[in-house]
C-alpha cells in the first residue's frame, strides 16, 4: 500500500527553517564484538610469531673473550743504605757581634768618615769621627807642667833627707866618741888624774851629742814625710797626665773591628755628650742562625751530638740562592713555650755568610739521626703507609714497610725486599697482589692461551677507576 504524503493546502503555511530528524542509533551484537577481538589478537600472534622467527634464524655474532687489563708502571731499583736524612728549618740571621760605639768626652763633632752610614761597610781601625781636642790638650799641658813640679818637689825632698841620713850618722860617730872620751876620764878620775869637773864636762857633751843625734832622727822622719808626699802628688798628677791623654786619644773614634753600619747618628758641629752613642755596628765575620727545634728533635739530636753539628743556611732569593755553611755553637737557656721548643744557634763560617744580613728569613738544613738499612722511596710508592709493591712475574705483590724518616721529598723505609729490587712508584687506584702490571718502556707479558682478557668495550667495575695516561696507570697493549 502506497504511502501517501499529506500535501499543504493553500490555506496552511508552510514552516520556515524545519528541524533535521535526529540519526537512528545503531545496535552492535555480542558477536560482533567477540570477532572484532579474536581478530585483534590473530593479528598480534602473528606479529610475535613473525618476529620470533626473524630473531631465531638471525646468525649468532662472534663471540669477545674478556680480556684481563695489564696497567702500565714506573718502578725504581732499591738498595738498602745508611742514610742521614737533612731536617729542614726556618729561621733569622743574627748578629752575634754588635757594638755602639758611644763618645767618651763631651765636644763638637768636627771629622767624620764617608763611608759613616747604615749599611756600609768599614774596617779595623778606620777613623769614624773626630770630636775638637783643643781643651783636652789644654788639660794634658797643666796635668804634664803638674807632674814636672811635682817631680821637682820630689827630688828636692829626697836631697833633703839625703842630707839629714848623712848627719845622723855623723851625729852617731861624734856620740860614739864622747862616749869613750867619757869612760877614760871615769878611769882617770879614779887614778886622781883627772878631777870631777873634767868628768862632768865630759857627761855633758855626750848628753848635748845624744840630743843631736835624737834630733837628726826627727828631722829624717820629717823629711821623709815631706818625700812620700811629694811622690803622691807625683801618682796623683801621673794619673791626670794619663787620663788627659786618654781623653785626647777619645777624641778620635775608631772602628774596633771590620764591621757593617748597621745605624748612625751624628753630624758634623754636633755637640756629644759622654757616652751617647754615635754609631751602631755589627760585625761581618760573626753571623748566627737562630731556629727553633721542636722538644723530640732536640732529644733526638742532642743525645747524637748537637753542638759542632754542621748546617747549611740558603737565603731564598733571585736569580739565584745565596748559600753559607756553619755549625751550632749553643742552645737556648729554657724552652720556648711560644714557639714549642728550644732556640738553637749557628754561626756562619765562609766567605759567602758576609752577604748575609741581620734579619734575614733563611731555610737552615740540618742532618738528622743516621738510620741504617733503609730504602729511599718517593711518597707515592707508600700505601696506607705501611705497604710497597713489587713486581714478580708481571704481577703486584705487596710487602710490610716501616717509615723512619722523612728526608725532603723522599721517605726512608724500612722494608724485607731484597736489593736489586724494583719498586713501583706509580700510584694506583687498583693496587693489590696479583694485579697485572707492566714496567714504562717494556713490552707487556703475552697471556697464556686460554687466559682472558677483558674486552675493551668491556665496562670497568664499580669503584674501579679508568687508568690514565703519563704518570698514572694506562691499559697496557697486546
Amino acid at each position: 500500500m502506497d504511502r501517501q504524503v499529506d500535501q499543504p493546502t493553500a490555506s496552511e503555511p508552510v514552516a520556515q527553517n524545519p528541524q533535521p530528524a535526529a540519526p537512528k542509533r545503531r545496535r552492535v551484537s555480542f558477536f560482533g564484538l567477540l570477532f572484532r577481538l579474536l581478530l585483534a589478537i590473530a593479528i598480534i600472534g602473528g606479529a610475535g610469531f613473525f618476529a620470533f622467527q626473524m630473531v631465531s634464524s638471525r646468525p649468532e655474532p662472534p663471540e669477545r673473550q674478556a680480556r684481563e687489563r695489564t696497567f702500565t708502571v714506573r718502578t725504581v731499583e732499591v738498595n738498602a743504605l745508611s742514610a742521614q736524612p737533612n731536617l729542614t728549618y726556618f729561621g733569622e740571621i743574627v748578629a752575634a757581634g754588635s757594638l755602639d760605639v758611644r763618645a767618651q768626652v763631651v765636644g763638637e763633632i768636627v771629622d767624620i768618615h764617608p763611608n759613616v752610614a747604615a749599611g756600609n761597610s768599614i774596617s779595623q781601625g778606620e777613623l769614624i769621627a773626630r770630636i775638637d781636642d783643643f781643651a783636652y790638650r789644654g788639660a794634658l799641658t797643666e796635668a804634664k807642667t803638674s807632674l814636672a813640679e811635682a817631680q821637682l818637689g820630689a827630688t828636692e825632698a829626697r836631697e833633703r833627707l839625703q842630707l839629714e841620713e848623712a848627719n845622723l850618722d855623723f851625729a852617731r860617730e861624734q856620740l860614739e866618741l864622747s862616749k869613750r872620751d867619757l869612760e877614760r876620764a871615769q878611769t882617770l878620775l879614779q887614778s886622781g888624774a883627772l878631777t870631777q869637773k873634767n868628768v862632768d864636762d865630759r857627761e855633758l857633751l855626750v848628753s848635748q851629742r845624744e840630743q843631736a843625734l835624737k834630733q837628726r832622727q826627727a828631722n829624717i822622719a820629717i823629711q821623709q814625710a815631706q818625700l812620700d808626699r811629694q811622690l803622691a802628688s807625683m801618682e796623683r798628677f801621673e794619673w791626670q797626665v794619663e787620663r788627659a791623654e786618654r781623653d785626647l786619644e777619645n777624641t778620635e773614634i775608631y772602628a774596633p773591628f771590620d764591621a757593617v753600619i748597621n745605624s748612625e747618628a751624628i753630624a758634623l758641629g754636633k755637640i756629644v755628650n759622654a757616652n751617647e752613642a754615635l754609631v751602631s755596628l755589627y760585625r761581618q765575620d760573626q753571623l748566627d742562625v737562630r731556629f727553633t727545634m721542636s722538644d723530640r728533635q732536640y732529644g733526638q739530636i742532642f743525645a747524637d751530638g748537637l753542638i759542632d753539628r754542621p748546617v747549611e743556611v740558603v737565603w731564598e732569593v733571585e736569580p739565584e740562592n745565596l748559600t753559607a755553611n756553619g755549625h751550632i755553637t749553643r742552645a737556648g737557656a729554657e724552652i720556648d713555650a711560644a714557639k714549642g721548643g728550644v732556640q738553637v744557634y749557628a754561626r756562619l763560617e765562609d766567605a759567602q755568610a758576609t752577604t748575609f744580613r741581620p734579619g734575614t728569613f733563611v731555610k737552615i738544613f740540618v742532618p738528622g739521626r743516621e738510620y741504617e738499612n733503609v730504602i729511599r722511596l718517593p711518597e707515592t710508592a707508600i700505601y696506607d703507609n705501611r705497604l710497597i709493591y713489587t713486581i714478580e712475574e708481571g704481577r703486584m705483590v705487596s710487602h710490610d714497610a716501616e717509615i723512619v724518616a722523612r728526608d725532603g721529598a723522599q721517605l726512608l723505609v724500612r722494608a724485607d725486599i731484597k736489593d736489586g729490587a724494583e719498586v713501583i712508584t706509580t700510584r694506583l687506584a687498583q693496587a693489590g697482589d696479583g694485579l697485572a702490571v707492566t714496567v714504562e718502556g717494556e713490552a707487556p707479558p703475552i697471556p697464556a692461551r686460554g687466559e682472558g682478557r677483558r674486552g675493551d668495550g668491556e665496562r670497568p667495575a664499580q669503584g674501579e677507576q679508568q687508568p690514565q695516561s703519563d704518570d698514572n696507570a694506562t691499559e697496557g697493549e697486546e
